[in-house]
């Protein structure tokens, strides 16, 4: 049986290769999974999670819009980048204290 199938292709604008792509948020440039990592920017929407709601900027509007920094949208994935950063700084500093007091603990207990 033959049948006529009419559907719509996206290509990553980066490597030309079909494949599911992000747009980019500022220029709509797209880009496919493998691009993303390397020609672009991905920035979460939660300090404690990502996924739906993610947002992606290529490398270019990344740059400027950080330079300029008037567009709100990405001042506020920026903020939220900055705080997980300062979370995981946080939690690493105090994984360190909390081993120390622990250890310290367990060697005055032992005498």
């Amino acid at each position: 049986m033959k049948k006529k199938e009419v559907r719509e292709v996206v290509y990553c604008d980066n490597c030309k290769k079909e494949n599911y792509v992000t747009a980019c948020m500022h220029c709509g440039i797209e880009h496919c999974w493998e691009c993303r990592e390397i020609a672009g920017k991905e920035y979460p929407h939660s300090v404690y999670s990502s996924g739906s709601g993610d947002g992606y900027y290529c490398s270019k509007c990344d740059k400027e819009l950080t330079i300029i920094g008037d567009d709100a949208i990405h001042k506020a994935y920026r903020t939220i980048a900055y705080l997980r950063k300062e979370l995981d700084s946080w939690l690493l500093n105090f994984k360190v204290r909390q081993e120390k007091a622990e250890a310290k603990l367990k060697s005055l207990q032992e005498i």
